[in-house]
């Protein structure tokens, strides 16, 4: 009987102190991850510009060239010496040019887990401080890739196309990435910008 009175009272204490039960927590937490896997399914493409085509462009010939590697490797047993280098260096650039375009859409990642629970004021201040550092940083690595490229030497191994190219290719992408977070930065110090995070948040 006293296990009984025991589980009552607990029962009793918990519903009076309004704490939730563990089935209600796991089904609100499966409700948001399907809310979250619903968002993150979900492709816009409405806000695409004629600059982020270089990217798609990039990424369609990285395409042709894997399948071209894959082909000539096990179609035809005799695989092309270039493709796997050429494939390597696209890749390269596909995440440097496609960082740009997240720059500008504001998609990189970023942890927002504290961010969250600033109050409205410290967390504009904070994205203030984070975007000026973004802008510092990608300048800083963007001359630094310049000057890797006046430095390195020789030729690609299966093209004879100077490395350097590949350098100053990132450091091209580098500064676009520069020139977005400067906007933002500029836009978020005037109030421009909305002071939001833009991903899933977990109350």
């Amino acid at each position: 009987m006293s296990a009984i009175q025991n589980s009552q009272t607990s029962a009793t204490t918990e519903a009076r102190s309004g704490a939730t039960p563990p089935e209600d927590i796991h089904r609100e937490m499966d409700e948001l991850f399907e809310q979250w896997r619903e968002e993150e399914a979900h492709v816009d493409l409405s806000d695409l510009r004629w600059s982020d085509a270089l990217v798609f462009a990039i990424f369609w010939i990285l395409f042709g060239i894997v399948f071209l590697q894959f082909f000539t490797r096990y179609v035809l047993n005799n695989s092309l010496g270039w493709t796997e280098e050429i494939a390597r260096y696209l890749l390269i650039l596909v995440t440097f040019v496609g960082s740009v375009t997240a720059m500008r859409k504001g998609s990189h990642i970023a942890v927002e887990a504290l961010l969250v629970y600033l109050p409205r004021e410290a967390r504009h201040w904070t994205l203030v401080a984070v975007d000026g550092l973004v802008a510092l940083f990608c300048g800083a690595m963007a001359w630094y890739a310049y000057q890797l490229g006046a430095l390195a030497p020789g030729y690609m191994v299966s093209i004879d196309i100077p490395k350097s190219y590949l350098y100053w290719a990132v450091s091209a992408a580098l500064m676009g990435v520069t020139v977005h977070a400067i906007v933002r930065f500029l836009r978020r110090l005037r109030r421009r910008e909305a002071d939001a995070t833009h991903s899933l948040t977990l109350d």
